[in-house]
């Protein structure tokens, strides 16, 4: 059986059960570049958009330009369970609110329910420091300074 020609390109689902730990680690074998851009690339794992990249950014612990190749085994596990928890949260409020399902419903995982994506200016939930607005890449991210360094 043939691939579709865009779906059969995307990597795991962070959702699928064949999205492991183990998975994560084999997928960051010898890469080099940001954390962020690898977690938006949908070619090494489908389903993490801008939205949820910054608060699983943040819930690693991670700034989203580091490098890759400086992360730890207890980094990368740390980042696994980030993205497992924010992707879950979604999925339990039935995704993103820009998001339909397939009865036209919107999901109800809002503005409000981000941890510091699109919130600059405002407190880091964990620290209370100001979150800041940074360029990584084509795209911005919203950072704790302390929370993510």
């Amino acid at each position: 059986m043939q691939k579709h020609k865009i779906t059969g390109i995307l990597g795991k689902s962070a959702t699928d059960k064949a999205f492991t730990l183990e998975h994560l680690n084999t997928l960051f074998e010898g890469k080099k570049g940001s954390l962020k851009s690898f977690l938006l690339d949908q070619k090494s794992i489908a389903g993490i958009g801008n939205v949820y990249a910054q608060d699983i950014l943040f819930r690693a612990g991670l700034h989203p330009n580091r490098k890759i190749s400086t992360l730890s085994k207890q980094e990368i596990s740390g980042l696994y369970d980030a993205i497992l928890e924010t992707l879950n949260q979604s999925i339990k409020l039935g995704g993103a609110a820009f998001e339909r399902d397939f009865y036209g419903n919107r999901g109800g995982f809002t503005a409000a329910d981000f941890l510091v994506g699109y919130k600059q200016g405002k407190p880091c939930p964990e620290c209370g420091t100001t979150i800041e607005k940074v360029k990584t890449g084509s795209t911005s991210s919203y950072v704790c300074p302390s929370c993510q360094k």
